[in-house]
């Protein structure tokens, strides 16, 4: 959520890398890892809403983390912030809208400069190339 944290958190980078260490092939996975961009907050503030002292996990300690076997970040609160700011904007900007096809299509896109930024921000843009495609019978063989 936006309000996990009242100052800003300190990993535990040691218990990562301990981890690491002792399983190096073990994926692991970041939950509620959202920073929560101060730049999205402003937007959902600046367009009627109330986001007080929201404060996520900083892009540098989730960065930090990466080279020690997390393979997954979750950081749904980061994009509930976008959609919302994107919304309030629309209903700010054109408050006779109610046709969600013309407030929807404005989410999306913050959603997907979101996402665009955060694959940057993490290493993970760019290696579509790296890997050989799956036909759909390959993939349903992983699942049987």
């Amino acid at each position: 959520g936006a309000y996990k944290f009242q100052v800003a958190p300190k990993l535990a980078l040691d218990i990562v890398k301990d981890i690491h260490e002792r399983m190096p092939d073990t994926a692991l996975v970041m939950h509620g890892s959202s920073s929560v961009p101060q730049e999205l907050v402003a937007i959902v503030n600046q367009y009627g809403g109330k986001m007080k002292k929201a404060m996520g996990v900083p892009m540098e300690a989730i960065q930090s983390v990466i080279p020690f076997g997390v393979r997954k970040v979750n950081i749904d609160t980061d994009g509930r912030i976008a959609i919302t700011g994107a919304i309030r904007k629309v209903f700010v900007e054109k408050p006779e809208e109610f046709d969600p096809r013309k407030y929807l299509g404005p989410a999306r896109e913050a959603l997907a400069q979101l996402v665009a930024g955060k694959m940057r921000d993490l290493g993970t843009s760019g290696h579509a190339g790296d890997f050989e495609p799956l036909t759909l019978e390959d993939m349903k063989k992983r699942y049987l």
